[in-house]
């Protein structure tokens, strides 16, 4: 039975209390999750990191399976199932943001498979997968080559990832190590509030990829502190 419109705005509610809406998603009805700024992203977050990766992406993902590492609450595998993909599985670590994802989803009618899960554990789900998106999830990866590897392994063909950079212009592959993040410490501060823990420029960013074993990785974009590729076998 299809929720009213009052319970899905007592959900909303709900759900913004504890742990509070990151991303901003339509639910229909002239509804949408997100009301207030958590960690100083766009209000409409991620609209706009959508906008930057969305061309790299089939308009008809007919008969493709997609992955979406570290989901939060769904966005960008609900624009998976939109575009007609015939199997989309979110996984994140923390259990409030599938519950989030998981509520979206039958809000807006959509069948996508949301489990608890860290990108360490990929392996558990036992499949592979035709396009794999890691947005905004490895550079607050400790184990950063174990991540890159499970991410690999998973991965059929594709990988669109995207990360906070190091935006120095160098031809010379390099991660910085941000100690502190947006929970506290001297790069916390002000304008320098950066997250953590590594940051890797563009030319990492690619090579980490070769690293684990794809042939073909390209820029998609930089925009400021953060960068984006496309990785494929």
């Amino acid at each position: 039975m299809p929720l009213s419109k009052q319970q899905v705005r007592q959900r909303i509610a709900e759900l913004d209390s504890d742990p509070g809406w990151y991303q901003d998603i339509d639910v229909g009805d002239g509804m949408r999750t997100k009301s207030r700024v958590i960690w100083g992203e766009d209000p409409d977050h991620p609209r706009r990191r959508w906008e930057q990766i969305a061309g790299a992406i089939p308009v008809d993902l007919s008969g493709m399976s997609v992955l979406d590492i570290g989901c939060n609450a769904g966005y960008f595998a609900f624009q998976a199932k939109q575009r007609g993909a015939r199997y989309v599985c979110g996984v994140d670590l923390k259990p409030g943001y599938i519950e989030q994802a998981r509520f979206c989803a039958e809000a807006k009618d959509l069948d996508v498979d949301f489990r608890t899960l860290s990108i360490y554990h990929l392996a558990r789900l036992d499949r592979q997968f035709d396009l794999v998106l890691c947005i905004g999830l490895l550079y607050h990866c400790k184990y950063l080559m174990t991540a890159l590897e499970q991410v690999a392994a998973v991965a059929r063909t594709t990988v669109i990832a995207e990360s906070a950079i190091d935006p120095g212009d160098s031809d010379i592959p390099y991660v910085r190590f941000v100690r502190s993040s947006q929970y506290g410490g001297p790069d916390a501060r002000g304008s320098r509030r950066l997250p953590g823990h590594w940051h890797p420029n563009m030319t990492a960013l690619a090579e980490l990829f070769r690293e684990v074993g794809f042939s073909d990785v390209r820029p998609l974009f930089t925009d400021g502190g953060r960068g984006a590729v496309i990785a494929t076998r």
